[in-house]
């Protein structure tokens, strides 16, 4: 398991188990390193951007996630020096103030994963983190679940390790009606649709289960998927009714950009999108996410290489959050105005005539996100797309709107629009 992944997965888990009391003896016998890593990767989160933090702010901070004074002085302190998230800056004997250093979270991520390890966690740890894993991928059966991580610790701790993530809530499971048999899933990324999907998933049979886990897995690496590649590729197995069902159901959502000729671009993006940005940044930077994504995603699949078509988002977004603006060229007056008239980017036009435009930062943090996606965990396109010429997106509809299928703009309005973002660059 890749270490950022297993960062996340161990914190989700302990903030399950803090629901639970610390002297919980099977927490203390069972899970002991899944609730020390994760409760100082909080512990961690909670310091992020925080300078000049006294002895008594830190301990009360510590003390949110069940740290006492001798082991906030004794163990974490030390660690998280030693493994430079923090810089202790010393004002006397005993008395002590606290730069935090954490640049990423991935970073920080990272090192709860190798907390965990140096703790030599239980087999049944080691398979309770693999559940999470597998039913945060997508809801599984339980007897599924069993198969897999037998494999990995044997069949008797397997079934410990079940029984845990069940009890202390670590996952959720479905049982009852229209189910052949209980379903595991985590409740962050699948709650709002597992009625229909757990349903639907016990009774595919497993050529076409694997294929609808094959479509998410596919968009869950490259989020922000134009949805004609996938259908493309899924229209050539002929499985497109599958990947029509994996949309209807929620295992993918997609999101439009209007484009002012009237044609609309949908792009998708897996629950797990939404889930780690709620967490990390809460629910209102989803969209803010989305928009700047689609739109890169845009740029990169469907521009034309005369008008600023993206080859390398890396390192356009790179360049963007380094020295603050790009251009010029024409691609930036056209290809990115959701992105302007949600404040993400400004758009400068610099000649009129000639139609090339920059494009200023705005929201670091946006644009950071947005780098962090398109440069962790891509894979190919599925297939190749012919370039087009850009045309101009004007209006982002996110994963709510498009599930209600809202009326198209009328071109009054569209106008509208359009005199509103020349006002907004000239202004």
């Amino acid at each position: 398991m890749e270490k950022i992944e297993k960062g996340k997965y161990i914190i989700s888990a302990a903030k399950s188990l803090k629901s639970f009391r610390l002297g919980d003896p099977h927490i203390a016998a069972l899970l002991y390193a899944t609730s020390h890593a994760g409760r100082a990767g909080l512990f961690i989160s909670a310091l992020r951007h925080n300078l000049n933090m006294s002895m008594e702010r830190l301990s009360l901070l510590a003390a949110e996630e069940g740290f006492g004074m001798p082991e906030l002085r004794q163990v974490l302190l030390p660690w998280l020096e030693e493994n430079g998230l923090i810089h202790i800056k010393k004002k006397s004997e005993g008395n002590i103030s606290v730069d935090s250093i954490v640049l990423t979270y991935s970073g920080l991520l990272s090192k709860v994963s190798d907390l965990f390890d140096s703790l030599d966690p239980t087999p049944e740890e080691i398979g309770c983190l693999s559940i999470v894993k597998q039913t945060s991928h997508i809801p599984t059966t339980e007897s599924e679940v069993l198969q897999k991580v037998a494999r990995e610790i044997g069949e008797v701790k397997a079934k410990t390790a079940i029984s845990l993530v069940k009890n202390y809530k670590i996952i959720a499971y479905k049982v009852g009606k229209g189910l052949k048999e209980p379903i595991l899933y985590s409740e962050k990324v699948w709650s709002r649709n597992i009625e229909n999907v757990a349903k639907a998933l016990t009774y595919l049979d497993k050529t076409k289960r694997d294929t609808i886990i094959n479509f998410v897995d596919q968009v869950k690496q490259y989020q922000g998927l134009p949805e004609i590649l996938l259908r493309r590729q899924a229209r050539g197995e002929n499985m497109e009714s599958l990947l029509n069902m994996a949309i209807d159901l929620g295992l993918l959502n997609k999101t439009d950009i209007d484009m002012a000729d009237g044609t609309r671009r949908p792009f998708l993006t897996s629950p797990h999108f939404y889930a780690d940005l709620e967490e990390e940044f809460g629910e209102d930077m989803c969209d803010r996410v989305k928009i700047f994504l689609d739109s890169i995603r845009n740029g990169q699949h469907y521009g034309h290489p005369r008008t600023g078509r993206i080859f390398s988002p890396d390192l356009i977004l790179r360049k963007l959050l380094n020295v603050g603006e790009l251009g010029p060229c024409t691609a930036i007056g056209t290809d990115y105005v959701t992105s302007e008239k949600a404040g993400i980017i400004r758009v400068r036009r610099e000649d009129i005539s000639s139609g090339k435009c920059f494009m200023e930062l705005v929201q670091k943090d946006t644009v950071t996100k947005v780098h962090e996606v398109v440069t962790t965990g891509i894979i190919s396109p599925v297939t190749e797309m012919q370039p087009s010429h850009v045309r101009e997106g004007v209006r982002f509809y996110s994963v709510e709107q498009v599930r209600a299928e809202a009326g198209d703009v009328p071109p009054n309005i569209a106008e509208a629009e359009r005199a509103i973002i020349l006002k907004l660059r000239e202004s």
